[in-house]
């Protein structure tokens, strides 16, 4: 990927719009020139901000994408193309403020120019498309097998500014220079000049790459060799959606590391990211006008999941990731306690207004079904939620949920099972079980904080003395649906506290 100075700044605004599917369609095809990823600056007040702009396209042509920078991932609403035309808006969300910001801009060959908007006036705002680094780029380690020999090797492919490919070969087997390299359709091409114990010859290289293999054959006047290879740092070579915690609560980030273990942290570009056995550093230096300072990452690679800690000049803060595209296929750790009964809109929002649910809130909903609880928390107060459920099913379509309503930067989905769970950090837990399993979670629910809420759907707490009982009838049901509140330290009934 092309990287210019800018991109090493870190202001305040930096954007990524990363493709996904998108809930709403668009009114004629996205073109094509639209797909790829843009390095963008935003004029604020005269300080220039570096951003990065991706764009790309699902099977029916919608847009959708997220808004990345130094301080999360919120999700754009709105994204829409026109001819050349490009528009979306965004909601930011910083401590207990809240901004909404709208783009109208037009894409002309490799330059992106528009304007940002915001109640406080307008930025002017420039692009160029970013190069998309091959990928046979990186480091191979490779075996060359011929003539009753075999010996190991270190192949090198590098990309410079204008795109243009270069390789070395690193072998205690003679000397190689390599010209001419080329990568297209996921064929590698190269000649190769070879010096060993004193003979030199020509060769040519012929080879594939898939995924993170390479299969090679070269012919020359040495003979016929054959290359296998694996790259070098694979495990790691992806986009990982983080989530970082801080004294002062959670965001969503992204790290995203290129096949030669560059990459970015968020808006901040990356020179290298190291894989050391399965610890997993990187470190830079960020800089905003005259100011600098530096950021690190020490962390550990457990499959498709990333953790670990970020340090920077204002503290340490913990970090837990999953490759994009790669969470462990989900699999019944035992047959779910209750059939999936979907709760109406009407008493999911007086559920939430019964637990007085503020944005600094922390909300586990415990058989999350399809995560509307969780979403409709999201949206409605910005606090950061979890959902589990212990159903694959309910798991799948509680993230689709959460991703097509644009609210990953605040929601979670795990599955897991609800009666191992530490519940000691949430400060509201939302329920729709049976009484017996709510009697169930009742040690679980006896160590959270004290003043930490409990709503129920329709179903009481044996031997636990409810705060509130309320009754809700949706406008399109007959049917009454009930809702329970406790508040923390539990009153027991018939107890001291009863």
């Amino acid at each position: 990927m092309e990287r210019s100075k800018s991109r090493m700044r870190t202001g305040v605004f930096s954007l990524v719009v990363l493709a996904v599917l998108a809930a709403q369609g668009l009114a004629a095809p996205v073109k094509d020139s639209f797909v790829g990823s843009w390095e963008v600056k935003v004029d604020f007040n005269g300080r220039e901000m570096t951003s990065i702009l991706a764009l790309s396209k699902d099977k029916e042509g919608r847009l959708s994408g997220q808004w990345i920078s130094f301080r999360g991932v919120s999700e754009l609403d709105q994204v829409k193309q026109d001819g050349t035309k490009l528009g979306f808006t965004l909601t930011r969300r910083f401590r207990e403020s809240e901004s909404t910001l709208s783009f109208a801009g037009e894409i002309e060959g490799r330059t992106l120019s528009g304007t940002l908007s915001s109640d406080r006036g307008q930025s002017k705002v420039e692009g160029r498309r970013i190069r998309v680094i091959p990928r046979a780029v990186g480091t191979w380690q490779a075996t060359i097998r011929g003539g009753g020999e075999e010996h190991a090797a270190t192949l090198i492919i590098t990309t410079g500014k204008k795109g243009r490919l270069s390789a070395r070969c690193e072998t205690q087997w003679g000397a190689h220079r390599i010209s001419d390299v080329a990568f297209k359709n996921g064929k590698l091409t190269f000649k190769l000049n070879s010096t060993v114990e004193g003979r030199q010859w020509e060769s040519a290289f012929e080879g594939t790459v898939k995924r993170h293999e390479l299969a090679a054959t070269v012919t020359g006047e040495g003979g016929e060799f054959s290359i296998t290879g694996k790259r070098v740092g694979a495990a790691l070579i992806g986009t990982w959606d983080l989530k970082v915690t801080s004294d002062s609560g959670n965001r969503a980030q992204i790290l995203k590391v290129d096949p030669d273990l560059s990459g970015w942290y968020g808006s901040v570009a990356l020179d290298a990211v190291a894989l050391e056995g399965n610890r997993v550093s990187f470190a830079t230096t960020l800089e905003f006008g005259d100011e600098k300072s530096d950021l690190s990452f020490s962390g550990t690679l457990d499959g498709k999941k990333l953790t670990g800690e970020l340090t920077s000049p204002r503290g340490t803060r913990t970090v837990e990731g999953f490759k994009r595209g790669g969470r462990q296929a989900l699999k019944p750790s035992r047959k779910p306690d209750v059939v999936f009964v979907p709760t109406p809109p009407e008493v999911v929002e007086k559920m939430l207004e019964l637990a007085n649910v503020k944005q600094d809130d922390l909300v586990y909903d415990l058989g999350c079904g399809d995560g509307r609880i969780v979403v409709t928390a999201a949206q409605k107060y910005g606090c950061t939620c979890v959902g589990y459920d212990i159903s694959p099913r309910r798991v799948r379509e509680s993230r689709e949920n959460v991703e097509a309503k644009g609210v990953g930067d605040l929601v979670r989905i795990e599955q897991k099972d609800i009666f191992t769970l530490d519940l000691r950090e949430a400060n509201v837990i939302t329920l729709y079980l049976l009484p017996s399993l709510n009697v169930k979670l009742i040690p679980q629910l006896e160590k959270l904080k004290p003043g930490s809420r409990i709503v129920s759907h329709d179903f009481a707490m044996q031997g636990v003395k409810p705060d509130k009982i309320i009754t809700v009838t949706p406008e399109d049901s007959h049917q009454e649906h009930t809702v329970y509140l406790w508040t923390t330290p539990l009153k027991k009934e018939g107890g001291a506290d009863g």
